[in-house]
């Protein structure tokens, strides 16, 4: 017998330890994967916002890994045994720049774990939250959704798609090319086949297309603040997917700056214009 999925709320409060350096070769990646020049090199030189992502690799060996390339379990994260995996949504809050050069320490706990077995299928909802910290304190804090659906509730599909936010005052076309998604994966060593596999993407989860990874959609939003306010210091920024982006067509990132400046209001439509994701932004004052 399966083993109820309220039963693994067990793992809330799990926690696990790992340590990092921050490296300029991790940067030289980021930046030439997103277009970006003069990325900072020197020792001592804070990274931009996001860009810790390239640290701190999922270790899982290849005897614990499922089929779609995600950790079959074995650490904190309980082994949900729902067969899709997605991202709801990420918070971050930037408390202390990193550094080049940082020795980095960082604390993930599983923080909440939330469970909906609904008619249209299961789904659970596993909050993750990673406390990364230097020599010099608490650095940055993010929390995010992991999602894990059934097949069916995997294949639902909203009816209505909800309305774009705001007139754009920010826009930027992107061109989704397997080659991008590639080098992003690589830059996280993110090794869910959705990402890469046109294959198993196509024939096993039955999608139109290569999945656009939710993290690189946000760290373009992201982007665009550092270009659009680049006098301004972001101090938390949070997404919501709302379907996937998939590489069929380009897809459309926008925003708009509140009136005081001290905030933003982003979002990314997809190849059909559909609103995939919504995000908000704060800096610093």
């Amino acid at each position: 017998m399966a083993e109820p999925l309220e039963s693994f709320k067990r793992y809330i409060g799990k926690s696990e330890t790992a340590t990092d350096v921050v490296t300029a070769s991790a940067m030289l990646k980021f930046a030439a994967t997103l277009g970006l020049e003069n990325p900072p090199m020197e020792k001592g030189a804070p990274i931009p916002p996001g860009w810790y992502g390239g640290f701190f690799p999922a270790s899982h060996r290849p005897a614990q890994m499922r089929t779609d390339g995600q950790a079959a379990g074995g650490g904190i994260v309980p082994p949900i045994p729902l067969p899709r995996r997605r991202i709801g949504g990420t918070r971050m809050t930037f408390h202390e720049p990193l550094r080049i050069g940082d020795d980095i320490t960082r604390v993930t706990e599983i923080a909440d774990i939330r469970i909906d077995d609904a008619p249209s299928g299961a789904m659970a909802t596993v909050i993750e939250r990673n406390s990364i910290s230097n020599s010099r304190g608490l650095a940055v804090v993010e929390e995010r959704d992991l999602v894990f659906l059934s097949e069916a509730r995997a294949e639902a599909a909203a009816t209505t798609p909800p309305a774009v936010p705001a007139q754009a005052t920010w826009r930027r076309v992107i061109e989704p090319n397997p080659a991008l998604l590639f080098r992003f994966s690589a830059i996280r060593f993110n090794s869910h086949r959705i990402h890469y596999d046109r294959d198993y993407v196509t024939k096993v989860e039955r999608l139109p297309g290569l999945v656009v990874q939710s993290s690189l959609v946000s760290q373009l939003l992201i982007e665009m603040c550092r270009s659009e306010l680049p006098a301004r210091q972001l101090a938390s920024f949070g997404f919501k997917s709302v379907r996937q982006i998939y590489d069929t067509g380009k897809f459309t990132i926008a925003g708009a700056a509140g009136a005081d400046g001290r905030e933003a209001e982003l979002w990314a439509l997809d190849a059909n214009g559909n609103l995939a994701m919504t995000a908000a932004a704060k800096f610093a004052l």
